[in-house]
């Protein structure tokens, strides 16, 4: 494990990265619906970032940690579906009072799944 420093004004961060998969650009139009038993239609989520294994996506409504959620990934310009299953890693308030969340894929996706999603 990698040490972490602090200072008396700044929180301790750890120095390495954590992915098993280098994070993406998405294809322009990409967006994630995302479905949460018991809470109604699906929201729409702008992806940030996508991977094999995960995805991070700015969302209107916050998910806990630990929550899994399913959905599909969508391009809003073109036929491209892919239906994901993923659990809530961590989420962020941002000040536009908006959410960054991030997310691993349940199971990961293949390399033909992801690509539609990916920029070239």
């Amino acid at each position: 494990m990698t040490p972490t420093t602090a200072t008396p004004d700044t929180i301790p961060v750890a120095s390495t990265e954590r992915r098993v998969a280098p994070r993406r650009q998405p294809a322009m139009g990409t967006v994630c619906r995302i479905e949460v038993p018991g809470e109604g239609p699906m929201a729409l989520a702008l992806v940030w970032n996508i991977s094999a294994t995960g995805i991070s996506v700015l969302v209107s409504e916050p998910r806990p940690a630990g929550t899994v959620v399913t959905g599909y990934l969508e391009l809003t310009e073109g036929d491209h579906m892919q239906r994901i299953t993923a659990r809530v890693i961590h989420v962020k308030k941002l000040e536009t009072g908006d959410y960054f969340l991030g997310a691993h894929f349940e199971p990961r996706l293949t390399a033909e799944e992801l690509k539609p999603f990916v920029a070239e």
